[in-house]
């Protein structure tokens, strides 16, 4: 409970492999990372909000801001963990002159996952200890 307080607090969230919060938790696709990094680079294109700042898919990282509702710096990076499995994870930085966001860090980490939800065929998460 605690945690969870402490999460909505904090003005940075990021991903991993066994995140307390169930949407915070590492991406699976079954996909290669190009293909990941194709989808990445379509949602950056098409969506306003968001101004690429850097994209590179050898290392299969982009890094972008977000305009609205708060400023914030994302950093994605997709690693292929076996031939056409991908994991994705985030790092959302928001700038604010207050020392908290309310949770729109998670909020736009789950909104981005459920973009790439609908255009990648989405495995699971938290599966490295199963692949």
């Amino acid at each position: 409970m605690f945690r969870k307080l402490q999460n909505l607090m904090e003005n940075h969230a990021e991903t991993s492999e066994q995140h307390l919060d169930e949407r915070l938790r590492t991406h699976y696709f079954k996909v290669n990372k190009a293909e990941v990094m194709k989808a990445i680079k379509q949602i950056l294109d098409e969506d306003t909000n968001f101004r690429e700042l850097g994209f590179s898919e050898e290392r299969g990282e982009a890094t972008f801001e977000v305009r609205q509702p708060k400023n914030a710096f994302i950093v994605i990076t997709a690693v292929t963990v076996r031939p056409n499995h991908t994991a994705v994870d985030l790092n959302v930085s928001t700038e604010s002159a207050l020392p908290f966001n309310f949770g729109n860090n998670q909020r736009l980490i789950s909104s981005i996952y459920e973009i790439l939800k609908q255009r990648l065929p989405f495995i699971g998460t938290s599966m490295a200890e199963k692949l």
